[in-house]
C-alpha cells in the first residue's frame, strides 16, 4: 500500500528519472540491485535489494527477461540462495519478481489509461503455441495425483514446469521491442560463457574433474556432471556461430562478441567428452545454422553434409586409437549395455502408467522398486530414462508425451516459418534457435531433453523468441 501510494505521488517523476538513465543506466541499476541481493548474507540488505530491484522492474520489466536468461544454468547447489531457512535459485526468484513486477506495472497503467479516457494497451493475441503450453502445463499438473511420491513431484512441477511456463507467460505479455530481446539473447549468452569460462579454470587448474573411462578428465563446471554442461552449452553453440555467420545486418561489436563466445563454449563443450553432445547435439545444431547459410546463399548443402560426416567417422576413428579417449567413446560398451536395459524398463513402465504416467521426478523410485532388470543391477539409481520419447511418456504418459509433442511441434513451426520469413537482422535469431531445437531433439534421444531447471528455461525461451519472431515477420 505504502508502495503504491508512493507511485501516484512521486511515480511520474521517478519514471522520468528512470528513463533518462538510458539502456545502460537501467541495466547497470538492475544487475546492481540484483547482484546486491544475491551476494550480501544480511536478511536486511538482501531484502532492501529486493525492495530496489522489484521497484525497478516495475519501471522496466523487459529487463527482468535478461535477468532470468542470466541465471538460467544457476540453480544448482550450493548456487541457490538462502533465504528465512530455505534455498532458492536466482531464476526463480527473478522469475516471482518479474512478474509481481509486470502485474504491478500493468495494473497502474490500465488505471492511468482509464483516468485519462484512453484504450487499455492491446493485450497479445493468444496463438497456437499459448494454447500448446497451456496444455503441457495442464497435464502436468494432472499428474501430480497419480505420483507415488507427490513431494518430489510437487518440487519438480514447480521449478520445471510452472516457473519455465511463467518465464514463456512474461515473454509474450511483456512483448519485448527488438532492442530488449537482443538484450535478453546477450545475457543467456553472457550465461553460458560464464559457465564454460568457470569450467576451463576448472580444466586448467585440475580442480573438481570427473575422472571418466581411462583415466579421462571430463570437465563439468558449476554442475554436477559434465553431461549437463554439455546439454546446456550444445544448445548455445548454434546461436553463437549463427550470428557472425548470417549476421550481416548486425553491428560489428556483436558479431565479434559471439564469434569470441564460440571459444570458451565449444571448448568447453569439447573438454566434457560428451557422447551425446560431440556425436549427436553439436552436429545436429550446427547442421541447422549450415543449411541456413548455404540456402540463403543459394547453395547446396549435401555435399558438405556428406563431407562432413566422412570427416567425423575418419575423426571417431582416430580418436579410438588413444587408450583414454577409445574406452570414452566406445558405443557398444558396458554404458550401452546398461542403456539399453534402461529403455526397455522404461517402455515397461509406460505401458503400466499409459495415461499420466509415473508422476513428475517419480522415475527413480519405480524403476529401483520394480523396474530395474537384474543385468542391470550395478546402476539402480537412474532418474530419467535418457530418452525424450520415454521420459515424456514415463513422467507424463501418453496425455503429457502428446502435449509435449505439440509444444515442441509448435516450436518447430514458428521457427521454421521465421527462417523463411525473418528479415535479415533476425535470420540468425530464427536460425540459431532452430539449432538450438535441433541439438535438443537430437541429443534427447540418449539423454535429457526437458526435465531440468535450465532446460525448460531454455526450451520456453526458444519458444518465446520464436513466437515473437514469427509475430514480427507478419507485422
Amino acid at each position: 500500500l505504502a508502495g503504491l501510494t508512493g507511485w501516484l505521488t512521486w511515480g511520474p517523476d521517478a519514471l522520468g528519472i528512470y528513463r533518462r538513465l538510458g539502456d545502460l543506466g537501467q541495466l547497470a541499476a538492475t544487475g546492481g540491485a540484483a547482484a546486491l541481493f544475491y551476494v550480501t548474507p544480511s536478511f536486511l540488505i538482501y531484502a532492501l535489494a529486493l525492495v530496489v530491484l522489484f521497484g525497478l522492474l516495475a519501471l522496466r520489466p523487459a529487463w527482468g527477461l535478461a535477468l532470468i536468461a542470466l541465471t538460467m544454468p544457476f540453480y544448482v547447489p550450493p548456487l541457490p540462495k538462502p533465504i528465512l531457512g530455505y534455498r532458492f535459485s536466482p531464476v526463480e526468484v527473478f522469475t516471482l519478481v518479474t512478474l509481481a513486477a509486470w502485474g504491478v506495472r500493468a495494473g497502474l497503467d490500465a488505471g492511468a489509461a482509464s483516468r485519462r479516457d484512453r484504450r487499455r494497451p492491446a493485450r497479445p493475441r493468444l496463438v497456437r503455441a499459448d494454447w500448446a503450453a497451456l496444455l503441457f502445463v495442464l497435464v502436468a499438473t494432472a499428474s501430480l495425483f497419480v505420483a507415488a511420491r507427490r513431494d518430489v513431484a510437487l518440487a519438480e512441477w514447480r521449478v520445471v514446469i510452472i516457473e519455465p511456463a511463467l518465464f514463456y507467460f512474461l515473454l509474450r505479455a511483456i512483448r519485448p521491442s527488438e532492442r530488449e530481446l537482443w538484450v535478453m539473447l546477450d545475457a543467456w549468452v553472457l550465461g553460458g560463457v560464464a559457465v564454460a569460462g568457470y569450467g576451463l579454470w576448472q580444466y586448467a587448474t585440475g580442480q573438481d574433474l570427473i575422472t571418466a573411462e581411462g583415466g579421462l578428465l571430463r570437465l563439468r563446471s558449476i554442475y554436477g556432471s559434465p553431461n549437463n554442461v554439455a546439454l546446456y552449452l550444445d544448445r548455445l553453440l548454434p546461436l553463437l556461430v549463427a550470428v557472425p555467420l548470417l549476421g550481416r545486418a548486425l553491428s560489428a561489436t556483436r558479431r565479434r562478441l559471439y564469434a569470441l563466445a564460440v571459444v570458451p563454449v565449444g571448448l568447453a563443450l569439447l573438454l566434457t567428452f560428451s557422447k551425446g553432445a560431440l556425436l549427436l547435439g553439436v552436429p545436429a545444431g550446427l547442421l541447422i545454422v549450415f543449411w541456413v547459410w548455404q540456402r540463403r546463399a543459394g547453395r547446396r548443402t549435401w555435399p558438405w553434409v556428406i563431407g562432413a560426416a566422412v570427416g567425423g567417422v575418419a575423426a571417431l576413428f582416430l580418436a579410438s586409437q588413444i587408450p583414454a579417449l577409445a574406452a570414452r567413446l566406445d558405443l557398444f560398451g558396458v554404458t550401452g549395455f546398461f542403456r539399453v536395459s534402461l529403455w526397455r524398463a522404461a517402455l515397461n513402465m509406460a505401458a503400466d502408467h499409459p495415461l499420466l504416467g509415473v508422476g513428475l521426478d517419480n522415475f527413480l523410485y519405480a524403476y529401483r522398486g520394480r523396474y530395474i532388470f537384474d543385468a542391470a543391477w550395478q546402476e539402480p539409481n537412474l532418474n530419467h530414462p535418457h530418452n525424450i520419447l520415454l521420459d515424456f511418456a514415463t513422467r507424463l504418459g501418453l496425455l503429457g508425451l502428446l502435449a509435449g509433442a505439440w509444444l515442441m511441434g509448435e516450436a518447430v513451426r514458428a521457427l521454421w516459418r521465421a527462417i523463411r520469413r525473418a528479415d535479415t537482422a533476425w535470420l540468425p535469431v530464427a536460425a540459431g534457435l532452430a539449432g538450438a531445437l535441433a541439438a535438443m531433439l537430437a541429443h534427447g534421444l540418449v539423454d535429457h531433453s526437458f526435465f531440468l531447471v535450465d532446460l525448460a528455461f531454455v526450451f520456453f525461451l526458444i519458444l518465446g523468441v520464436a513466437v515473437w519472431l514469427e509475430g514480427s515477420s507478419r507485422t
